[in-house]
């Protein structure tokens, strides 16, 4: 079963390896929708980078960096942020179906390659993070008056008339501390500064929307497309803290902020709500699986344990028979990304320092 605790330090690593199976093609490509364009994206790209590096498994690395360096990036991740989209396009071709990137797939390979050279000791992917960070900064990271430094969601599109929309999922804390660390050029502790102050201005009834929008002069206001309703990308702004090292500094402010779920689950609620409107606290809907998931960190550091223990019991009935490890009998991939951090975590397969820094169960020795 998928919630069973198993630190195995050079051992198999069930859900990822039925994640492989399932979602992973040989040359690396992951699929992120089954649908008629069998989409990739730079998120499914980056986040199965960083499970293999989890999970030792060089092999599947090489593979995904390879597919996404290659059919994302032009063949030279140094030399441009990786396209968000590639699939089936209208003319029926496969190739980039969208060329804009996506600032959190962006930000997760430039760690992954991080950390990645520095726990196999490989200057080959430093070298690619470091380049990597070079283009997010150039591209992604501008001064909004009124605010500051902020990371764009991506290259173009979301800056509106001397505005900016923003994802509070975009900014994982330890990620933003490893990066700032590994580079002092790039204004990291600005933009995570500014970032815990846009979570505070919107997260009023303790929850946080997917999207935010600020005007300078006016302040923060709901984003027009989505309004201020959180559901599949707010989910991980209370994963990421979930992972927090409980040394960071912002750990406990954080905390403060975050109580929404908190308070809903068990009183309310035996499992989160798929929408909240963070403006009323209202919740609505039946979220998909993956959401309880992804919320098991997140009870952990509240030491909720009875909402803990809810989340649990519904992972477990809800384990595709057919693998004995992958959740909802759909099998959707965002699902199984969210239980392979949520449950990854909580069985201590890694961990995260309080400089931001991966800690993993297995040994260097491991990859000998």
């Amino acid at each position: 079963m998928p919630i069973v605790a198993q630190s195995a330090p050079c051992g198999d690593w069930p859900l990822w390896r039925e994640f492989g199976n399932h979602f992973i093609q040989p040359d690396g490509r992951v699929l992120a929708d089954e649908g008629e364009h069998r989409y990739s994206t730079s998120e499914g790209q980056s986040y199965a980078l960083f499970f293999a590096l989890t999970a030792n498994d060089r092999s599947a690395f090489e593979r995904i960096l390879s597919w996404t360096q290659d059919n994302l990036a032009g063949g030279d991740l140094g030399a441009r942020l990786p396209a968000w989209q590639w699939g089936k396009k209208p003319d029926g071709t496969w190739g980039v179906a969208d060329a804009n990137s996506a600032a959190d797939a962006d930000i997760w390979l430039a760690y992954t390659l991080l950390e990645a050279g520095r726990l196999w000791d490989e200057p080959r992917y430093t070298a690619q993070a470091r380049l990597l960070m070079a283009n997010i900064r150039i591209h992604l990271i501008r001064e909004i008056s009124g605010i500051g430094m902020v990371l764009l969601p991506a290259e173009t599109g979301f800056e509106l008339a001397g505005g900016v929309r923003l994802n509070p999922s975009y900014y994982p804390v330890h990620l933003l501390r490893a990066l700032a660390k590994a580079d002092t050029s790039v204004p990291w502790l600005k933009v995570l500064a500014n970032a815990q102050a846009t979570m505070k201005a919107v997260s009023g009834k303790g929850f946080v929307p997917d999207w935010v929008a600020y005007q300078p002069g006016v302040g923060f206001m709901p984003d027009k497309p989505s309004g201020s309703i959180g559901q599949h990308d707010a989910i991980r702004v209370y994963l990421w803290w979930g992972m927090l090292s409980r040394q960071d500094a912002l750990f406990a402010s954080l905390k403060s902020m975050l109580v929404g779920m908190d308070r809903l689950i068990p009183r309310e609620l035996t499992s989160p709500p798929l929408a909240v409107d963070t403006q009323t606290g209202q919740v609505s809907g039946i979220s998909p699986v993956g959401f309880s998931a992804a919320l098991l960190p997140y009870f952990t550091a509240t030491g909720n344990k009875v909402a803990l223990r809810l989340q649990r019991e519904r992972l477990i009935a809800q384990t595709d028979t057919n693998t004995g490890v992958l959740i909802g009998q759909d099998k959707r991939y965002y699902d199984q990304v969210l239980a392979l951090f949520g449950l990854g975590f909580t069985e201590q397969r890694f961990s995260f320092s309080s400089r931001g820094q991966l800690v993993t169960s297995w040994k260097s020795s491991c990859s000998k």
